[in-house]
């Protein structure tokens, strides 16, 4: 039923190491320190959460997901049409409605069998009863899921008022993501004033919270610029190694962003503990309390989120392949066949015959058994029936509030809006994974709380499949015709799968893996006459098997925070004369604070690096080969 062999342990263990938290990955220990475990076997493992942003995680096999077909991909595309009906979870149980939505599917253009029909809402009707217990659906390996029932309408109409009062800032405080040729302005920066090694300042001995953060602003030590990592281009895929138009290292040694902390309460929630990057713990401590209350209402899609990243026994293909088999062809067709012409090179005739038969040869395609739940999670095992015909595994989730009580978590909070002018009317990201190794961001969250004049957003996905898969299907040695008919790859290719998208429509959290990457697809302008928004809260979850520098370590560092209570001219003349400071003693630099120019500048840098990773990020995501 599934195409390879599941593994018997967890991926990771959770960390009980680094707990001083005097020592961090780039200042007392190493940028690219990794906490390590025994597994089972007594061998010591990087326990991390498996990322498509580290080269290795992607060498190893450990980013994979399971090889899916083209008719399965079909199946998604139905399940995820689905599951936007809304109350789809009651509904899939009400008389007449299962049969109807079969028939429906079976109709569409999408290539469904009826066995496929039948695996559809069989599927759906087993995730229905979880969806009543974590309130979100995941139907792409790797648990990227959907929600619109975690976060209630109240709390959207009450974000959507709060945050009003961060986009009423002058233009000298409105920042734009370079990324996104300036169309998203973040109304909660992440790359203004980051951690700038050799010029932030770090406390040495103690940490603070958000009730004494800006009293020790301008305080700590300048924190070194760490030297070089031990993880060099020789260790890198082969492909990534070989352009010479990426310098880019895995991790940078100029900037982190930073996270705020949370600890878990005796109420059982999780509260912000230090400041978050560039929103006010004074001015905007309502919006901090917003920020908290979302959080906590995603714990269970955390939870699912996660899920995979820590057993992986939990990825999986619905539809088995076995052997490549084709239709017979009519006895003319096969008559023309292509043979080797006089002088023709042997990879050219390879050439024209591969085209032939992609032309001609109908590749028998795979279908749908019987729907078994691979894995279920512990409170649901008193719910299966006792006759099942094969046992059902019990998965080893992830739980934030009693893995990481002790530990505490790290988040990365963005809150953007992009907006559209009849001039520039559309908007479009390209593929990409959240932040740098450095950040270790693990699991996104993308909640959508307000949009005006806007088309559809939708948000795609692709995995890597895994390449072993592959070669234990049963074929010719000199063809790939199925290859590409059943899976849609080619051979020489990577591995790569658009799996998916889901809409990210108001009042509906995304949650992903960093084991995926994803794109926001094209959308335009409803009303092509008017401009339009959407505005949304994106939260990057810092792997919590370690812990990184974040804002309970370094003191604020914006200079209108500092003197927040000084006029417009003085806090402008303050800028120009450290401005001047800075050019003048450029040996004593590092004791000045930032000035907001400076601080624009690094705004800019950290922008430029992120872009020129992301490049390394996609050649290595490409970097494994299809080989037959």
């Amino acid at each position: 039923m599934f195409q390879s062999i599941p593994r018997q342990e967890p991926f990771i263990s959770v960390t009980r190491t680094q707990d001083d938290r005097g020592l961090l990955p780039g200042y007392g220990l190493p940028l690219d320190y990794a906490p390590m475990e025994k597994n089972i076997y007594g061998v010591h493992n990087r326990s991390l959460f498996p990322s498509a942003l580290d080269d290795r995680d992607i060498q190893k096999g450990y980013a994979d997901q399971p090889l899916q077909s083209l008719r399965e991909f079909g199946m998604l595309r139905v399940m995820e049409s689905l599951t936007d009906i809304p109350d789809w979870h009651r509904k899939i149980f009400l008389p007449g409605v299962a049969d109807s939505w079969k028939d429906e599917a079976i109709k569409c253009d999408v290539d469904i069998t009826p066995n496929m029909a039948d695996w559809i809402i069989d599927e759906l009707q087993f995730k229905a009863i979880v969806y009543e217990h974590t309130q979100s659906i995941s139907l792409y390996n790797g648990d990227i899921t959907k929600s619109d029932l975690n976060v209630p309408e109240s709390f959207r109409l009450e974000i959507k008022e709060a945050i009003k009062e961060l986009e009423d800032v002058p233009p000298e405080l409105q920042f734009f993501n370079p990324g996104t040729n300036y169309k998203q302005r973040d109304l909660v920066p992440i790359g203004f004033c980051p951690l700038v090694y050799g010029r932030s300042r770090i406390l040495k001995d103690k940490t603070i919270g958000l009730d004494d953060a800006l009293q020790h602003a301008g305080q700590g030590l300048v924190i070194p610029c760490p030297p070089e990592t031990g993880f060099t281009r020789e260790d890198m895929a082969w492909r990534v190694a070989s352009r010479a138009d990426i310098a880019v290292r895995p991790y940078s040694r100029n900037f982190q962003i930073l996270p705020c902390d949370l600890r878990l309460g005796e109420d059982e929630r999780w509260h912000i503990s230090s400041y978050i990057n560039n929103l006010h713990p004074v001015k905007h401590r309502n919006i901090y309390n917003l920020i908290e209350q979302l959080f906590n209402h995603l714990i269970p899609q955390w939870n699912s989120t996660l899920t995979p990243l820590k057993d992986m026994l939990h990825s999986r293909a619905r539809i088995e392949y076995k052997k490549a088999e084709y239709h017979p062809l009519p006895k003319d067709v096969e008559e023309r066949t292509p043979k080797p012409r006089e002088g023709e090179a042997q990879n050219e005739f390879e050439d024209r015959l591969l085209a032939w038969r992609l032309q001609n040869w109908k590749a028998v395609q795979p279908d749908a058994g019987k729907f078994l739940p691979w894995a279920v999670p512990p409170w649901m095992v008193s719910n299966l029936p006792p006759d099942l015909p094969t046992p059902v595994r019990i998965e080893q989730g992830v739980e934030l509030n009693k893995d990481y009580a002790e530990r505490g978590l790290q988040l990365i909070i963005r809150i953007l809006s992009a907006e559209l002018t009849p001039d520039d009317p559309i908007f479009e990201t390209d593929w990409h994974v959240e932040g740098q190794l450095n950040e270790h961001i693990c699991a996104s969250a993308f909640y959508t709380f307000d949009t005006e004049n806007i088309e559809d957003i939708t948000m795609e996905f692709r995995h890597l499949a895994e390449l072993d898969s592959i070669t234990e299907i049963e074929h010719d040695p000199d063809d790939s015709v199925w290859l590409k008919q059943v899976f849609g790859l080619d051979a020489g290719d990577s591995p790569n799968q658009i799996v998916g998208k889901i809409k990210c429509k108001s009042g509906r959290v995304v949650m992903y893996p960093s084991t995926v990457q994803h794109r926001i697809n094209r959308f335009n302008l409803a009303d092509k006459g008017k401009a339009g928004y959407t505005k949304a809260i994106a939260m990057f979850l810092v792997d919590p098997n370690i812990r990184i520098i974040s804002t309970s370590n370094i003191p604020p560092q914006r200079l209108d925070w500092a003197f927040d209570d000084c006029k417009k001219d003085e806090l402008d003349g303050l800028n120009s004369s450290l401005d001047r400071l800075s050019m003048n003693f450029q040996d004593r630099r590092e004791n000045l604070p930032f000035s907001m120019n400076e601080a624009k500048q690094y705004h800019a840098q950290i922008f430029k690096e992120l872009i020129e990773f992301t490049k390394y990020q996609h050649v290595a995501f490409t970097s494994n080969v299809i080989t037959l």
